[in-house]
C-alpha cells in the first residue's frame, strides 16, 4: 500500500513538472516574439482584416501587402469556394512571420461562408430541438469542419435572447426567446466546438436580441432598464462565462441604462472593461464586431474607432475601415500618453498566448485543396444534418388529420419543393399545382378551379425569407388565398421558413394542420413529408412565440393524446 502511495505521489509530481515545463515554454515563446516586435508590429497583432477571395486578384493582392507589410494578427473570411479558400489561405499564411489567427463567422457551419458545403440549420431551428446532445454533436462537427480548413476561431454561438419578433439582424440567428433555453443550447454548441479544438465567441455582448435596427446600417438602442438587461440580456453571457467561454464579441449598441456617453457599446469602457471583465470576470479574448459597420462609426472619427475600441477593453479589433490609419492612431496615442506601451504589450501577449495554445508556435500546416469537398461533406455530417431537421420539425395544429391516410392529394407548391414532393409521392398519388406569387393575380381563378373537387390540400410554402422587413417572403395575396381555402378544404400548411411568419396567416383554427419546418433544405422537406404520413414523429417545440396560442415551447408531439383532447 505504501508503494502504491509513493507511485501515486510521484506521478502527480511528474504531471506537475510537465505542466510547469509547458507553461515555461509558452512564456518563453511569447516573450521571444514580443522582443522581436516593434511597437507597430505589436499593435498590428491586435487586428483581424477581412479577405473576400471572390473579389479577385486585386483584392487578394492588397490583403497580401497588408500581411507582408504590417504582419497583422489574423484574418476573417468572406464567401468563396473551399478550393479557392484553401489556395488563398496557404498563400496568405506563407507571408506571416507568426501564423495568422484564422477566424470565420460560421454560425451554422463553414457553409455560412464557403459554397458547396453542407448547410446546417440556423440557431433558431436548433432552438426547436429538445435534445441538447444533438446540438453538442453539431458543435463537434462544426469544429471538425473548421480544423480541416485551418480555421481556429469561430465567431459563434449567438447568445442574444431574441425577444423582439421584428429584430432585423438577429432573429433566425438566435436560439430563441427563452433565456434559459438559449443558455443551455448555446452551451451545448459552445462546448462541442471547444471540445473539438477551436475557439468560440459569445455574441453580441451585452445582448442584441431586443433591437429593431440593424447595427450594420445604424446604431440600435437597448432602452430597457438596468434590471431587465441584467436579468435577460446578460443572463446567457454571465452563465456561459462561468462555464468556460473562450471569447466574447462586443456589439455596436447604445444602452443608456448602462452608460451615459453617446458612443457604441463596443467603444465603452463601462461595457467592455467594467461590466465584462470586472463584474462578469471574463478573462478570455474580447473581439469587436466589425469596425466597418455603421453602428461602430456612429458620430465617431473613422480613423480612431479601433483606438477607442482598444481603450474600452477589446483585445481583437475586427475589420477596421482603414488598417494603416487605425494603427497610426494607436501609435500616436502611445506617443502622447493616451495609452501605454504596457497595455499594448499585454493585449499582444494575450493573442500570442491563444496562438500558442492552438499550436501556431509550431508554424502553419498548408491546407490541401485536393478533395476538400469530400473532407467536409462526410456521411457523418449528412446524417447529422438530417437528424437536426428531424428533431426540429414542429407541429402547431392537427384537427384529426395527421397522420394522413394515403389517397389522391392536391399539392400546392410555392417555391422549390422538389424533395418534399418526391418524398410524398412515396406514399400517395399527388396532383401538383405550381403557384408562382408574381403571376398569381393573373391565374388565381384557374388555381381555384383546379382545387374545386379537392378534399385535402397540402401547401408547401417554400419561397420564404428570414427577415421581417421582407414580410418573411410571404405574398399577401397568396396568404389571403390560402386562408380562404382553409375555410372550405382540409388544408395542411407546411411552412419552410421563419416561424414568426405563421402570424401572417389568419384564422389558424381553420387549418387542418400547420407544420413549421424552419428552412427549405432537402432534409427539412423530406422529414416533413415523412411526418405527414406518420413515418416519423413530430418532436420540435417553438423557440419563440408567434401569438397567444402558439407560445414559446408549444409543439404537438403526441398525436393520439392531442386528438383525444380535441374530440372531447
Amino acid at each position: 500500500m505504501k508503494n502504491i502511495r509513493i507511485m501515486f505521489i510521484a506521478s502527480l509530481l511528474a504531471a506537475g513538472a510537465v505542466c510547469v515545463n509547458a507553461q515555461e515554454s509558452k512564456r518563453k515563446w511569447i516573450n521571444e516574439q514580443i522582443k522581436s516586435m516593434s511597437l507597430r508590429r505589436q499593435i498590428a497583432q491586435l487586428f483581424v482584416v477581412a479577405c473576400y477571395p471572390e473579389r479577385g486578384e486585386t483584392h487578394i493582392g492588397k490583403i497580401s501587402e497588408i500581411i507582408s507589410g504590417e504582419q497583422i494578427g489574423g484574418i476573417i473570411w468572406g464567401e468563396c469556394s473551399p478550393a479557392i479558400y484553401a489556395e488563398t489561405l496557404n498563400r496568405l499564411q506563407s507571408l506571416a512571420d507568426i501564423p495568422l489567427l484564422v477566424t470565420m463567422d460560421a454560425e451554422w457551419g463553414v457553409a455560412m461562408r464557403l459554397d458547396s458545403v453542407i448547410k446546417f440549420p440556423q440557431q433558431l431551428t436548433l432552438g426547436a430541438i429538445s435534445d441538447n446532445n444533438l446540438i453538442y454533436q453539431f458543435g463537434l462537427e462544426v469544429a471538425e469542419q473548421c480544423r480541416k480548413i485551418g480555421v481556429h476561431f469561430n465567431f459563434a454561438p449567438v447568445v442574444d435572447v431574441n425577444n423582439n419578433p421584428n429584430n432585423p439582424v438577429i432573429n433566425m440567428r438566435s436560439f430563441g426567446e427563452n433565456k434559459y433555453k438559449v443558455t443551455e443550447k448555446a452551451y451545448a454548441y459552445m462546448k462541442g466546438m471547444q471540445d473539438g479544438g477551436i475557439l468560440t465567441s459569445l455574441k453580441h455582448f451585452p445582448g442584441h436580441g431586443d433591437t429593431d435596427k440593424d447595427s450594420h446600417r445604424e446604431l440600435p438602442a437597448i432602452t430597457h432598464d438596468k434590471k431587465h438587461i441584467n436579468d435577460t440580456e446578460l443572463y446567457p453571457f454571465r452563465e456561459l462565462i462561468k462555464r468556460g467561454a473562450t471569447g466574447v464579441m462586443t456589439a455596436h449598441l447604445r444602452i443608456p441604462a448602462l452608460y451615459k456617453e453617446d458612443v457604441p457599446s463596443s467603444q465603452s469602457k463601462e461595457i467592455c472593461t467594467n461590466l465584462l471583465q470586472k463584474k462578469l470576470k471574463f478573462k478570455g479574448l474580447i473581439i469587436t464586431d466589425a469596425l466597418e459597420m455603421n453602428g461602430a462609426l456612429h458620430n465617431r472619427d473613422t480613423s480612431k474607432v479601433a483606438l477607442y475600441s482598444l481603450i474600452a477593453g477589446n483585445n481583437i479589433l475586427e475589420i477596421p475601415v482603414n488598417l494603416q490609419q487605425s494603427i497610426n492612431e494607436i501609435e500616436k496615442a502611445v506617443q502622447n500618453g493616451e495609452i501605454s506601451k504596457r497595455y499594448i504589450k499585454k493585449n499582444c501577449k494575450k493573442i500570442l498566448a491563444a496562438k500558442y495554445d492552438l499550436g501556431l508556435h509550431k508554424g502553419f500546416n498548408p491546407i490541401n485543396p485536393h478533395g476538400i469537398l469530400e473532407k467536409l461533406n462526410t456521411e457523418q455530417a449528412k446524417n447529422l444534418r438530417y437528424k437536426l431537421a428531424e428533431a426540429s420539425l414542429t407541429l402547431l395544429s392537427n384537427r384529426n388529420i395527421l397522420p394522413l391516410n394515403p389517397e389522391k392529394i392536391k399539392y400546392i407548391e410555392i417555391g422549390n419543393g422538389k424533395a418534399f414532393k418526391n418524398q410524398m409521392k412515396q406514399y400517395c398519388e399527388l396532383d401538383t399545382i405550381v403557384l408562382k406569387p408574381k403571376i398569381f393575380k393573373e391565374n388565381i381563378d384557374s388555381v381555384a378551379a383546379n382545387l374545386s373537387d379537392a378534399q385535402t390540400v397540402i401547401i408547401g410554402y417554400h419561397s420564404t425569407h428570414a427577415r421581417p422587413s421582407t414580410n418573411f417572403g410571404i405574398d399577401t395575396l397568396v396568404a389571403d388565398f390560402i386562408d380562404s381555402l382553409a375555410i372550405n378544404k382540409s388544408v395542411i400548411l407546411v411552412f419552410f421558413g421563419n416561424p414568426y411568419a405563421i402570424a401572417k396567416f389568419k384564422n389558424h383554427e381553420n387549418f387542418a394542420a400547420i407544420i413549421v419546418a424552419y428552412d427549405n433544405s432537402d432534409e427539412a422537406q423530406t422529414c416533413s413529408a415523412k411526418a405527414i404520413f406518420g413515418k416519423q414523429e413530430f418532436s420540435g417545440k417553438l423557440p419563440v412565440s408567434i401569438n397567444k396560442k402558439y407560445r414559446e415551447d408549444f409543439g404537438i408531439t403526441d398525436l393520439n393524446k392531442y386528438n383525444e383532447i380535441n374530440n372531447e
